[in-house]
């Protein structure tokens, strides 16, 4: 086949990022974005690649029962929600399906996977957003990155992020226009304003974080103005300085133009002090679903001691502590321990003690412990730190992963030093996405 030729495919799968999986009657493998399992499609041929190929979607000649309409207007372009037009329930299927695949093939284990916990927004769900800004024509485009690229589709709102991002955006680009604030470009390395990033708590309270190539932005004054008549909710405005010429977003330095570095969010009834970049669960209603089935399948006893690696400010830890004799945290970031001391003594919880340090180097400290928890980012454990946490020999090791395929990869590697799982249990933080939040207890056999 050539490029542009057209092919019919019956669809099979989804893909990890969502694009449609087919084979044509001659056994070819396709990937076709926004096509679903069950169809059959009319596509045309875009790219050749060693073992598949790409493919556009034509022409939908079977519907699968589960497609919806998508109410986002740049869906199939923006590269964030790949999704929307499959129903809710049949997300919910995809990722019981996804989480049992990459077991089964990627751990080698045989898990018995649960349905995954639905969440009770599929929209408007997320408290943090980042947009990044890109010059356009003379212009500015605020937005999301396209599918796979770093070209921006400026856009007005984000229908899975909180409805007042219109009102933020609107006042941002009055501020852009009329006192010329330029935007950062990544091939020079020229240009101010690189992100626009926004938090938010259950309260309503905003954090709104300019992300800027230098140390001040022109007319601070007339953009707080802004903000105070139109979304009095902004109750922070930071700039965060990042002159890298890189693809991160955030630097290390803060300044505080308005307001103050922090805001505070409630999690099945303690408070938690959050700073510009704190790690927090993106779903605020789903993360006390969340914690709850952890700790309820964790079975955290009054005589226990806990250990929690890479604690963050202190989440887990502290809704841990209510049911343990004594818990110790450990995170690499020195200003998340201090936020998770701080909110020790905000909840007054006296039974914990919080650690800064490498993973590994702050188990190595720690006295022995009847469980551990791990809830490392989306790069999963290296193989000495999960000999490392075997070697302490818990009880049990409750593992919560933000990455199906990592998780069955470090499942697999504790398999084999004696710590096996009966199940698994997705929750659905993400939804019109193909992410998934897991949790499994690990108990030495």
């Amino acid at each position: 086949m050539k490029n542009k030729d057209l092919f019919t495919v019956t669809v099979g799968d989804i893909s990890n990022d969502g694009q449609g999986i087919g084979r044509t009657d001659d056994g070819a493998v396709f990937f076709i974005p926004g096509a679903l399992p069950g169809e059959v499609v009319k596509a045309t041929l875009t790219r050749q690649c060693k073992n598949h190929a790409l493919g556009e979607l034509v022409e939908i000649v079977q519907h699968s029962p589960l497609r919806v309409t998508p109410p986002c207007h740049v869906f199939g372009k923006c590269g964030g929600c790949t999704l929307q037009h499959l129903s809710y329930a049949g997300q919910l299927e995809y990722k019981q399906k996804r989480v049992r695949d990459c077991i089964s093939r990627i751990g080698g284990l045989d898990c018995d996977v649960l349905f995954p916990l639905p969440s009770q927004q599929q929209y408007h769900y997320r408290n943090k957003a980042a947009f990044p800004v890109k010059p356009q024509n003379g212009g500015v485009d605020i937005g999301l990155y396209a599918y796979r690229t770093h070209d921006v589709i400026d856009i007005s709102d984000c229908i899975i992020q909180r409805p007042e991002i219109a009102i933020v955006m609107s006042q941002l680009r009055v501020w852009i226009a009329k006192r010329g604030v330029t935007a950062y470009d990544e091939a020079t390395g020229e240009g101010l304003l690189r992100h626009v990033v926004l938090r938010t708590g259950l309260s309503g309270e905003i954090m709104l974080i300019l992300v800027i190539n230098g140390e001040d932005i022109p007319a601070a004054d007339f953009l707080i103005s802004l903000f105070k008549m139109a979304l009095p909710q902004v109750r922070s405005i930071i700039l965060n300085h990042n002159t890298q010429k890189t693809n991160v977003i955030m630097g290390d330095r803060n300044t505080v133009i308005m307001g103050r570095d922090f805001y505070f969010e409630t999690i099945d009834g303690l408070e938690f002090k959050v700073g510009p970049g704190n790690f927090l669960q993106v779903n605020s209603t789903q993360t006390t679903a969340l914690y709850n089935n952890l700790l309820k399948q964790a079975e955290i006893g009054p005589d226990d001691r806990v250990v929690d690696l890479f604690c963050g400010i202190g989440t887990i830890s502290l809704l841990a502590a209510r049911r343990a004799k004594h818990v110790t945290g450990g995170e690499i970031s020195a200003q998340s321990i201090e936020n998770a001391r701080f909110n020790a003594d905000l909840n007054g919880i006296e039974n914990i003690d919080f650690y800064a340090g490498d993973a590994g180097a702050v188990l190595e400290t720690l006295p022995d412990a009847d469980i551990i928890i791990i809830d490392p980012p989306r790069k999963g454990l290296d193989q000495p730190l999960v000999q490392a946490i075997a070697n302490r020999s818990p009880k049990k090791i409750v593992y919560v992963s933000c990455d199906p395929a990592t998780f069955a990869r470090d499942l697999k590697a504790f398999a084999a030093l004696g710590y096996l799982s009966g199940t698994v249990q997705p929750i659905d933080m993400f939804p019109q996405t193909t992410h998934t939040e897991v949790i499994a207890v690990l108990k030495r056999q």
